[in-house]
């Protein structure tokens, strides 16, 4: 299902001309980069405690074990997308008095949709919505944005936004420093009570229900002092000046009014396939029931880190970056370190690091995207480059496989394909998109942050380091288990070179070429990796 947002065409012809026209004067004038940030109109802060939220259903529900886990963090984590979307949508429709979200991409799909529905049940109940979007994504929603702000209780923003909404790449041209930074983190919190932060955005391939392909993700459920520091955190975004009204940037050349929407969604939910995928994520996992009857939480010190959205202007501090708290928080590995990252760049530093972990005896190691698994090959083109190198000194590297065996595809596959009309060689097909990380048996850090250079370098991220013995070696123990079935494991024969050994029926099979890849894509990735770019990866 796709909304429709009706747009009215303005001359395109006439803002190509000005286009050209601003473009041709930046490099005549020899000005390096032309600003393209849209005006800003004046920012009345707002803040996440300026609603009193302490009398909600949810604060009753979390505030005695808040009572009797002070200074802690209660944490869930959420692997099953079933489980995931119902976490979502049951904390929609449990929302009193706020929901503060936070995303780097909303599509206009089934899940997108949905969600979208929900959130207009709640702001018509009363519940006051902020909703933050990175502006990199939203072209295609934007009109549908405008729409949605049109609700006196939802109020949407977009990020870092593109002054030119038709002719993105003159921003690019004109300010590629500004605009090749982007806000990545996702947060989800209700009624400042329960909050989720990981890697899944709001599209249909992150909740099991894409005609093309699955990322494999993980999020976590957070409860107590967590949730203030990323109800601070959101807030810090929201008020910033690169945080703009949708209203005030986007043109009112789109026909689409808050009622035809509220119509559309309406439409939507009430589709047979919508109805069926919602029964699948409550029955399966039974999300209400543990939320309101039986809620178990794990109870941990817990930190949230984070990038200052000041890192967006290239003006954040060190301490104010995400990387450097990671790194002042994590404490140093004795015994094994599992990296889990759906793009992973280690660059010189990581490389040199973590091989020296390895040869000091510590089992280290990364499960990342085969090539065909990758939805950005250009970031496999730079991991490539470290690969050898790594394998040498002792680094365990393991490759995503594009399609799971049958046993490890989720089981309700078949129902989700049957009830839902989703496409059964779809669901086969996985991308890791996971950003998780577990050191000893001490630590494990889940968020937005790949381990790449982008994520410390460019964009802002958000994770939470939770000092937990139990999931760290849940972590370990299920790697340990079952990480040969689920991804090639790279080794280097006689000659040094790399083979991907693939664990089958009929034993190991080894492969002493790439995987899914051909002459002319070997080629074109060894040229790319040549190139100065790693830094933008």
């Amino acid at each position: 299902m796709t909304l429709d947002p009706s747009t009215q065409n303005r001359s395109a012809k006439k803002s190509s001309k000005t286009a050209i026209l601003m473009m041709s004067s930046c490099l005549i004038l020899g000005i390096p980069a032309c600003s393209t940030l849209p005006k800003q109109q004046q920012i009345i802060p707002q803040y996440a405690y300026d609603i009193d939220t302490e009398n909600t259903t949810l604060s009753q529900i979390v505030s005695p074990l808040k009572q009797q886990y002070p200074d802690l963090t209660g944490y869930h984590v959420l692997y099953e997308p079933l489980e995931a979307i119902a976490a979502r949508i049951q904390l929609i429709d449990k929302a009193e008095k706020t929901l503060d979200l936070q995303y780097y991409i909303w599509d206009n799909d089934k899940v997108g949709a949905l969600a979208l529905y929900k959130i207009i049940q709640a702001a018509d109940r009363g519940v006051k919505v902020r909703l933050l979007m990175d502006d990199n994504n939203a072209k295609a929603m934007e009109g549908i944005y405008l729409a949605l702000d049109q609700h006196p209780n939802i109020e949407v923003k977009l990020f870092n936004p593109y002054k030119f909404r038709k002719f993105r790449p003159i921003d690019m041209v004109l300010d590629l420093k500004r605009i090749n930074r982007r806000m990545h983190n996702k947060t989800f919190t209700a009624d400042n009570q329960i909050t989720l932060i990981g890697g899944r955005n709001m599209s249909n391939q992150y909740y099991n229900v894409s005609d093309n392909y699955q990322f494999s993700d993980v999020d976590v459920m957070l409860v107590g002092q967590a949730v203030d520091d990323i109800s601070h955190s959101f807030d810090e975004y929201w008020n910033h000046p690169y945080a703009y009204q949708v209203r005030n940037i986007v043109s009112h050349g789109y026909t689409l009014r808050y009622p035809g929407l509220k119509e559309q969604l309406t439409k939507h939910y009430e589709e047979v396939t919508v109805q069926n995928y919602l029964d699948l994520s409550n029955k399966t996992h039974d999300f209400d029931q543990w939320l309101n009857r039986d809620i178990q939480l794990d109870w941990v010190k817990a930190e949230i880190i984070k990038d200052s959205p000041e890192k967006v202007k290239s003006k954040a501090k060190k301490e104010e970056h995400l990387n450097f708290q990671l790194v002042q928080r994590l404490k140093v590995p004795e015994k094994s370190v599992d990296i889990i990252s759906a793009y992973f760049v280690p660059q010189d530093i990581g490389e040199a690091h973590l091989s020296r972990l390895a040869q000091n005896g510590v089992d280290v190691r990364v499960l990342t995207n085969s090539f065909k698994a990758n939805d950005v090959a250009l970031v496999h083109a730079f991991y490539a480059k470290y690969r050898k190198n790594l394998l040498k000194n002792g680094v365990q590297l393991y490759e995503f496989l594009p399609a799971l065996p049958e046993e490890y595809q989720n089981i309700n596959n078949p129902e989700i394909s049957k009830k839902s009309r989703v496409s059964l060689k779809g669901l086969s097909r996985s991308s890791l998109h996971a950003k998780l990380m577990a050191l000893d048996d001490k630590q494990v850090f889940i968020g937005s942050f790949n381990f790449d250079p982008r994520s410390a370098n460019l964009n802002t991220e958000i994770g939470v380091i939770l000092n937990s013995k139990p999931l760290a070696n849940a972590v370990h123990k299920t790697m340990d288990a079952n990480l040969k079935y689920y991804a090639y494991k790279l080794v280097l024969d006689s000659k040094g070179k790399i083979n991907w050994q693939l664990t089958t029926p009929n034993g190991i099979r080894t492969l002493t070429k790439e995987p899914k890849m051909n002459f002319l894509k070997r080629a074109g990735i060894k040229v790319i990796s040549w190139l100065p770019i790693e830094g933008f990866m």
